[in-house]
Parts: C-alpha cells; sequence; structure tokens
C-alpha cells in the first residue's frame, strides 16, 4: 500500500496545476465579478489557460506553442478592436485549441504506465475544459442566435459573448454533468442536438477515465505483489 501510495504521489505537475487553479477560476469565479471586469479578466484568465496547457502536456511541440501564442494575439486583439469576426473567429480558435488539449490529455491518461498525481490531474483538467469549450460555443450560438435557448431574464441582443458568460458556462456544465433542471432550455432543433450531445460526451468520458485509472491501479498492484 505504501509502495502504491509514492507511485501516485511521485510526481507534482506544475504546468497542471497553473491549467487546474486558471479553469477553476474561468468556470465559478469570472461569471461573477462584475460585467466591467470580465472582458478584461477573461483575456488574462484565457492567456494562462492556453500557456498552461502547453506546459501540462508531456509532449510540447513548438506547432502547439506558436498557435497559442497566435490565439493570444487574436483575443486580445479581438477584445481591443471588438470586431464580430475577430471575436467570433477568437472564440472557434479557443473551442478547437482545447478540444485538441483535452484530447491529448486523454491519451496521456491512456498511455501512461501507472496512475499517479499528474493523471489524476490531467482527468479532472480534461473534464472542466471539456465543459469550457462546450460553453464557448453556447455563448457563440446565443449571441448570434437569441432565440436558440429560452434564458429567464437573457440580456439584449446587442450583448456581447462575454454577457453571456455566466449562462453559457452554467448551461454546459449543468447539461455535461446530465442535471438538466430547465431552467434554460434548448429550443431549437440543432441547440437541442447539441444539448444532447453534451450530456452523452460528459458520461463517455467519466466512463472512459474511470475504467482507464481502475486498470491501471488495477494493474499497478499485481505488479507489486509479484514484486514483493
Amino acid at each position: 500500500m505504501n509502495h502504491m501510495k509514492k507511485r501516485i504521489f511521485s510526481k507534482v505537475d506544475i504546468g497542471g496545476l497553473i491549467l487546474l487553479a486558471a479553469l477553476v477560476f474561468s468556470i465559478f469565479l469570472l461569471p461573477v465579478l462584475p460585467l466591467a471586469w470580465q472582458a478584461q479578466s477573461s483575456r488574462i484568465v484565457y492567456t494562462i489557460l492556453y500557456f498552461s496547457a502547453v506546459l501540462s502536456l508531456e509532449k510540447r511541440v513548438k506547432f502547439l506553442l506558436a498557435i497559442s501564442i497566435f490565439a493570444v494575439c487574436l483575443e486580445w486583439l479581438a477584445g481591443i478592436f471588438s470586431l464580430w469576426l475577430l471575436v467570433t473567429t477568437s472564440k472557434i480558435l479557443n473551442a478547437v485549441f482545447f478540444l485538441f488539449i483535452v484530447g491529448s490529455l486523454i491519451y496521456q491518461v491512456a498511455t501512461s504506465k501507472e496512475v499517479n498525481l499528474k493523471v489524476i490531474l490531467g482527468s479532472i483538467i480534461g473534464y472542466l475544459m471539456l465543459g469550457l469549450v462546450y460553453s464557448i460555443f453556447i455563448a457563440i450560438i446565443i449571441q448570434q442566435d437569441p432565440a436558440a435557448f429560452n434564458i429567464p431574464g437573457s440580456p439584449d441582443k446587442e450583448a456581447t459573448t462575454i454577457t453571456h458568460l455566466g449562462e453559457s458556462i452554467y448551461f454546459s456544465f449543468v447539461s455535461l454533468a446530465t442535471v438538466g433542471y430547465g431552467d434554460i432550455v434548448a429550443i431549437k432543433p440543432y441547440t437541442r442536438s447539441l444539448s444532447i450531445w453534451i450530456s452523452i460526451s460528459g458520461q463517455l468520458y467519466i466512463a472512459i477515465i474511470i475504467a482507464l485509472l481502475v486498470g491501471k491501479i488495477s494493474s499497478g498492484r499485481r505488479e507489486a505483489t509479484t514484486d514483493n
């Protein structure tokens, strides 16, 4: 048992810890900040998310770092000039980049030889980032098609994706966890399909990660027993 504990806590991933802290801030704290602070704060936290995400990966390829630098520059330019095309392109790039990070983290968990703190941290980060990815798409949809969701007390049509930050994050994680309170409802067929996909992918993620972790822990115990 002591041998197993040492293996689990043998590695501490600084990049992963920074990424987790940035995700917790963007998901739980950013939506409750005053609206005037959210835009600037979101750009800062997304900058941290990009670079800490690259640091959390075992294989830090140069093109991934280049994409993150480009995405960060685009995010800040979109915030400064507030052009529709820049803002939408930036948000889509954010979602695609974070989705790639989620896939990379799942791959790291699947290919790791043992369950350690880095693997557990990567599993948690992957789930939170998956919800964040969906929230970005939902925020874009709400901005472009306000009738796609029934949101009580929804802001006016001139609102930006920042205005819808709280609603999109809330709906994303409620759907991901299959809670379904029903206070925000998908109205149009494509948003209903998206809601179904979010719910299914959330359960699939949990099932796959748990299966991988349990399998690796069982394998580690068998190896420890054999060594003894």
